[in-house]
């Protein structure tokens, strides 16, 4: 293992034994053939040293290669009609090709296709002993007769150099002798759902008894002791009906998709014979359905209006349903209460902030679409999800926002292995805001005259597509790649009827973030890149220019720069918000973000179970608005700025791996603020000052603490 990312320490350290090298080869040399590799030669050495008190051997192998084996032919002779149709039908998908290197592996795995091909296909009782693969290895040379022995030696020397030089073997898959079960097509009969069952019920004896209630649907039975889901739930989410072939694809995908519904909380499954037809059994045990939960939270803020600390103190109340209307229908309804006080503020009240907020959510186990029946996706689970929030900020003697959202949309999703793929479209997104304006506020946008567009009160009707693809590299198994794209569009349909365009706000909104990690023996590198760019269109005086304020890009914070605060970098490399408000840390928000970050992650020492890691990280980035204006002339996006507009920082962190979460310190230093105002933005190492005073006598620090939960990125 390796100790404070340098030294490493042997703990446990094996036994030679030279006994075990003649294994160790036959091992290598299985392996290799399993790759190609049939010839491969391998010569073993071994030295011992002594350092110190210890003797350490150094085994080294020499291995040669040899050229690979070539697949000359393929070739599929299997007796039966059905399956030959079957195979020949689908050899476009074969792991056998003419040209490619023979593998024990790649046989294996064209075994494996074929029989679920023929399972997927009716034939029920077929397995992986009734097919064999036969390889010929024979010299077509050798086959010629002679009597001359002389003759025959040459021709088995020549037979043996040709191997050696362009080794060609040919691949016959064929059946073996088996009885007529094995060869013969089996329909569907039932499907038996038992949907109450207990976790001491036996799933064998189950099958082979009666339940109190059975109801009969379309391609189901329906078997329970207490009537606790709908009937028709079990027909909807199956891919299967009576009297198709037996397909066992959709057998198992239709117990992942009621593994994931969540209203069970473990399945089983089971198969029978009978009359010569198929009988499936579905065991499902249901998980407890109603849960209620409490948090209390707690934060310490600084005050963007008025002055002073603000210590923040709420509590919220979630009530879950797994089995909404006995179909399986997942909700959450939340309610959120908060206050946020004035700790050291003598000239303001001591409660600044009242909160309260109140969401409801409903998840379906279809993609719902009115006038259009339920269709299964083959390959992803899929939901249709509705969402309900509404919620008050009345921040006392300067506004009251007074929210309502809503939103309906459909989500696929896609998990194999360890590769996952997400779409998510949500064609209906409405959000509704209403701003009441007091008298502080009023005054402090007279004096800051830039922060009127973040106390708009327009609304949002739009339609949002999002993109997530995490999967391993194909080409290298030490690394993960992960790509999220999203798109939001909105007015462009409401500014075409009249009576519908008042008050909405017209934009289009795109995001891009890449992520890479490289995990080497004992750390990792990791990277990300993420773009955003919004476009407010509008040519209304009023919501026209920007996005609106919670719709636009921020930088700062533990998961973002994190040498800078949360909401504290930007715009550019403009000091507008370092001049024209005094004593005030106001939030920046941007219509265009550019983001930059790179980490090398290492384990300091381990104890037990636990893990105390660190890192080395960089960050690079900016928010801009999309374009220059009059008032704030260095706070749009320009390329030919984009050097002088980058702000970088660089620091360490601490991360206390708990095993179920990781909590992270870390600290960051600005090594570039473009606000800065000498030394081109750079901060000169020779004279570090960890201190800075802004032209509106605001005293900043050029470092930053940021405390967070899990990994940045």
């Amino acid at each position: 293992i390796r100790q404070f990312g340098i030294f490493k320490t042997l703990v446990q350290p094996v036994k030679f034994q030279p006994e075990r090298i003649p294994r160790s080869i036959n091992y290598m040399q299985a392996y290799l053939a399993s790759k190609g590799y049939n010839h491969a030669e391998i010569t073993p050495s071994y030295a011992i040293d002594t350092i110190k008190d210890e003797y350490r051997t150094s085994v080294k192998m020499q291995v040669d290669l040899q050229l690979k084996t070539i697949i000359d032919s393929v070739f599929f002779n299997l007796s039966d009609p059905g399956l030959q149709q079957i195979a020949i039908s689908n050899i476009d998908k074969s792991y056998l090709t003419k040209g490619a290197a023979y593998s024990n592996e790649i046989i294996n795995n064209e075994l494996d296709r074929l029989v679920e091909l023929f399972r997927n296909n009716g034939y029920y009782y077929f397995t992986k002993e009734k097919i064999f693969a036969e390889i010929d290895t024979l010299d077509q040379s050798l086959m010629q007769i002679t009597l001359d022995p002389l003759q025959q030696m040459d021709q088995a020397i020549e037979a043996n150099q040709t191997n050696l030089v362009n080794p060609k073997w040919k691949v016959s898959i064929q059946l073996r002798n088996g009885n007529p079960t094995s060869n013969k097509v089996y329909p569907i009969g039932k499907q038996q759902f038992y949907s109450d069952l207990n976790l001491n019920d036996n799933p064998d004896s189950i099958i082979t008894q009666s339940m109190p209630n059975i109801e009969s649907y379309k391609s189901i039975e329906h078997l329970y002791r207490k009537y606790k889901f709908k009937t028709k739930l079990f027909e909807e989410q199956s891919f299967i009906k009576i009297g198709e072939p037996y397909n066992e694809g959709k057998f198992y995908k239709t117990l992942n998709i009621f593994s994931s519904l969540g209203a069970w909380q473990q399945i089983d499954a089971r198969s029978t014979m009978k009359n010569d037809s198929v009988y499936l059994h579905y065991l499902l045990v249901p998980s407890l359905r109603r849960s209620i939960s409490a948090d209390i939270e707690g934060s310490k803020n600084s005050a963007q209006l008025g002055g002073g600390n603000l210590l923040g103190l709420s509590t919220s109340l979630t009530y879950r349903d797994k089995n909404v209307g006995k179909k399986s229908v997942p909700s959450i309804t939340s309610l959120r209460t908060g206050v946020e006080l004035n700790l050291n503020n003598s000239k303001d009240q001591l409660a600044q902030t009242l909160l309260w907020n109140v969401g409801h959510t409903y998840s379906f186990p279809n993609i719902l679409i009115p006038f259009f029946p339920h269709q299964h996706a083959l390959n992803y689970t899929t939901r249709s999800n509705f969402l309900l929030n509404g919620s008050s900020i009345n921040r006392l003697d300067y506004y009251q926002l007074k929210s309502f959202t809503t939103s309906w949309g459909y989500e696929w999703k896609n998990s194999t292995n360890s590769s996952e793929k997400t779409f998510v479209y949500k064609p209906f997104n409405i959000e509704m805001y209403q701003l009441d304006k007091y008298t502080k506020l009023d005054n402090l946008l007279a004096l800051n005259p830039f922060l009127r567009s973040s106390f708009n009160d327009g609304n949002v009707m739009s339609q949002t597509f999002t993109f997530i693809h995490a999967a391993p590299s194909k080409k290298y198994n030490n690394q993960h790649n992960f790509i999220k794209i999203g798109i939001e569009e909105a007015g462009a349909i409401t500014n075409l009827i009249p009576s519908l365009n008042n008050n909405i706000y017209t934009y289009i909104k795109a995001e891009l973030e890449l992520r890479k990690s490289i995990k080497l023996s004992y750390s990792e590198w990791a990277f990300r890149f993420m773009g955003g760019y919004g476009n407010n269109y509008s040519k209304d005086k009023r919501l026209g220019g920007a996005l609106p304020f919670f719709k636009q890009f921020t930088a700062g914070g533990p998961y973002s720069m994190r040498a800078w605060g949360l909401r504290q970098l930007g715009l550019g490399s403009s000091n507008f918000y370092d001049t024209s408000a005094k004593s005030q840390n106001f939030d920046r928000f941007g219509d265009v973000q550019l983001e930059a970050n790179i980490e090398y992650r290492f384990n300091l020492f381990q104890w037990g179970s636990y893990k105390l890691g660190s890192a080395i990280f960089a960050d690079m980035g900016n928010i801009w608005n999309a374009r220059d204006s009059d008032a704030d002339p260095k706070a749009g996006f320009q390329l030919d700025r984009l050097y002088k507009d980058l702000a970088i920082g660089v620091g360490t962190g601490l991360r206390f791996d708990f095993n179920y979460f990781i909590v992270r310190i870390d600290y960051a230093l600005k090594m570039k603020d473009p606000t800065r105002t000498i030394n081109n933005g750079w901060l000169d190492l020779r004279k570090i000052q960890w201190t800075e005073v802004k032209p509106n006598t605001m005293r900043v620090n050029n470092y930053a603490w940021q405390f967070g939960i899990g990994l940045p990125f």
